[in-house]
């Protein structure tokens, strides 16, 4: 397969090149992990470059202030021996740390070298990017922060370190793959650290962890890598970002231990997701199964099943120092004594709008394929009729319209070949979601099976279960595509049906909304008004709008307004119907999470009643979670001794303005 082609204008679309070509030019993935490597070792400012032994790392982490302070503190809490509570730093340090060794890298690097030849038929990175990096890691501390939306993303990212020698990342990893047994060791051994979901209060836990981390950092052992959405994405775009590792990342530049810490954002997708399935019924409500080894040997059936290519974007590396400049003072921090490190109100501001801002390159840079648009495509085809059997010809008019438009908004979709050549394609790599079909032909029909569910979930019966899995699925993919519209989506939704004009009055209902959907659609705090006069230029400049002189907006195509309005809008009506499990008969709430299941069967039983703007992807519990979490934003759930009270006063305040948002406005129909 040829390295990706676009269509569309170019916005600085990077240059790609096909790891599985540099595979076979070395002689096949033997020779490849046997080759002689030049790492390049890290130096920290005024040492020369040195590679500190494991011995050492963990002898620095042991005998730093921070964790001799903890451990004398915790031996006077606790009225207990030193010895005792060093033990126990000593056993917390043997549970979380790698155990870095190049020969188990590339034994382990052949067996993932095989599998990613029979799973894809690309795997494409920006080169370019790649050799600046490596050397900006011999004086730099550089962090990796991808995205993640699958177990792969750290094999690959490390597969393609070893290929461009840059040195292989020290990964954070969550400590349920310890579980794994015979893999939590080739993963520890080929650099991943594992780390507790949560540290709670335990302040030895907390030192040490912090302590290992940041020694990596302060003296350029490795690069480190870590997902800043913290757990991968079932839903195909991004998550609300998690700030306490980028705090403790941060900490050493703040202190004055590191000169500069360089952040690369790493935007990875896939034409096909490995978990795609999984996926979709952890999403229903069924619980993820235990990471085991033995799981992942059953998984090698995938192996014999095409998964497309997947695309690893690099992005400019970010300089904290030049990135931060005056708006984070070291002064303040540099202080502080070494077992402390606390973070003043502005400090955390400016590392969470860093966070997102990460986040926010990861879309910029994600890769958008036929088959996201497809997929958009085929779910509005089942807002009119759930049970349509499709065309071919149906779909590809509506992929080739609504690529048009991006086109037209500056967004580039990924075409490799021709559009139809690509389209039928990917219909037969995800042929396991079709009844069989000919995909030679001019044109055939498409109707969707539906997957197993062997029990009956929150009163939802097995039969919309069955056919909902699929449209989570659709729904994964479909969601790649949705930030780069989303914006201009709500826009030209207020326009249509709130019956606002004036351009403050839309700048406010805009940024009210995005803050209430900030979880489904992430961006950066505090940057909403800049975010709309982004978004309405893209608007104005393709045609879609005007703004006249006084300050009134204007529809000018109203076909692509209505196009726009309808890509966001079933994400509006999705919470609008989670706030609707809320009565005051029973104001007092003990627990959100028993309440997915009521609105899961809500949404089961406007399903079935054929009510208006009901996806079976609302099933989702994420979007559920998210509203509730929107809820709680908004001041709407009171803590007391015996729940959380719901202040129905302000939740009827933002139901009504979401429904005036919403007013008369049926996407099915549009």
């Amino acid at each position: 397969m040829s390295a990706p082609s676009q269509t569309g204008r170019q916005i600085n679309f990077p240059e790609y090149t096909n790891f599985l070509d540099h595979l076979q030019e070395k002689g096949g993935p033997f020779k490849f992990v046997t080759a002689h490597k030049r790492f390049p070792v890290g130096s920290k400012v005024g040492t020369a470059p040195k590679a500190r032994s494991l011995a050492e790392i963990r002898k620095s982490v042991l005998e730093s202030p921070r964790v001799m302070s903890v451990i004398s503190e915790e031996t006077l809490r606790r009225k207990c021996a030193p010895e005792d509570v060093k033990n126990e730093a000593e056993a917390l340090l043997d549970e979380m740390s790698h155990t870095f060794n190049l020969l188990n890298v590339r034994s382990f690097g052949y067996a993932v070298c095989k599998a990613m030849e029979k799973l894809y038929d690309g795997i494409f990175v920006n080169e370019q990017k790649l050799l600046e990096i490596r050397e900006i890691s011999k004086t730099n501390s550089v962090i990796f922060m991808p995205s993640h939306k699958t177990y792969f993303d750290f094999l690959l990212l490390s597969l393609i370190c070893f290929q461009y020698d840059i040195q292989l990342p020290a990964i954070a990893a969550g400590q349920d793959f310890m579980s794994m047994k015979f893999m939590a060791g080739v993963l520890r051994r080929s650099g991943a650290f594992f780390m507790r979901r949560s540290f709670g209060t335990d302040q030895l836990y907390w030192a040490v962890f912090s302590e290992y981390v940041q020694t990596h950092v302060v003296n350029n052992d490795r690069t480190v890598e870590f997902f800043v959405e913290a757990t991968r994405s079932r839903v195909g775009k991004s998550l609300h970002p998690k700030y306490g590792m980028l705090q403790m990342i941060l900490e050493p530049y703040l202190r004055g231990s590191a000169y500069d810490i360089v952040i690369v954002p790493v935007s990875m997708n896939y034409d096909k997701i490995l978990e795609e399935k999984l996926y979709a019924y952890e999403l229903l409500g069924f619980p993820k199964p235990k990471e085991s080894t033995g799981a992942l040997l059953k998984a090698r059936e995938i192996l014999n099943n095409p998964h497309g290519s997947c695309f690893l974007t690099f992005g400019d590396p970010i300089s904290v120092r030049d990135h931060f400049g005056v708006s984070l003072h070291r002064n303040t921090f540099v202080c502080q004594p070494d077992s402390q490190f606390v973070l003043h109100n502005q400090a955390k501001l400016e590392i969470k709008k860093f966070a997102h801002h990460v986040v926010e390159l990861h879309n910029k840079n994600a890769v958008i394929t036929v088959w996201s648009v497809a997929c958009m495509v085929i779910l509005q085809t089942f807002d009119r009729d759930d049970q349509a059997t499709l065309s071919y010809s149906g779909i590809y008019s509506g992929v080739e319209d609504l690529i048009t438009l991006l086109n037209q908004l500056g967004t580039i979709v990924n075409i490799q070949g021709n559009l139809d050549k690509n389209l039928r394609y990917y219909l037969h790599m995800h042929a396991d979601l079709f009844e069989p079909f000919d995909v030679t032909s001019d044109n055939f029909q498409l109707r969707f099976i539906d997957f197993p569910v062997d029990h009956e979930k929150q009163g939802v019966p097995i039969k919309v279960m069955e056919r909902a899995v699929s449209r989570l699925i659709l729904t994964t993919y479909s969601n790649g595509m949705i930030h780069a519209v989303d914006s201009e989506g709500i826009i030209c939704t207020i326009l249509l049906h709130n019956g606002i004009r004036d351009l403050a009055k839309v700048r406010d209902e805009f940024c009210w909304l995005h803050e209430l959907m900030k979880r489904e659609f992430v961006t950066i705090p505090g940057e909403l008004p800049q975010l709309f006069e982004k978004s309405l230029k893209i608007l104005t400049s393709s045609g879609i709008l005007m703004t006249s002189d006084d300050g009134i907006l204007e529809i000018l195509d109203q076909k692509k307004a209505n196009i726009l309005s309808k890509l966001v809008s079933p994400y509006f009506h999705n919470i609008e119907i989670a706030f609707g499990v809320f009565s005051e008969n029973k104001p007092m709430i003990s627990d959100l999470g028993e309440l997915v299941g009521t609105v899961q069967k809500n949404i089961s039983d406007a399903y079935q009643n054929r009510l208006p703007n009901t996806r079976l992807s609302f099933l989702s519990t994420e979007p559920i979670k998210n509203a509730f979490a929107a809820l709680t934003d908004f001041g709407i759930f009171e803590k007391s001794s015996s729940g959380m009270r719901t202040n129905f006063a302000k939740l009827h305040q933002v139901k009504h303005r979401l429904a005036n948002f919403m007013k008369s406005h049926d996407f099915s129909k549009l």
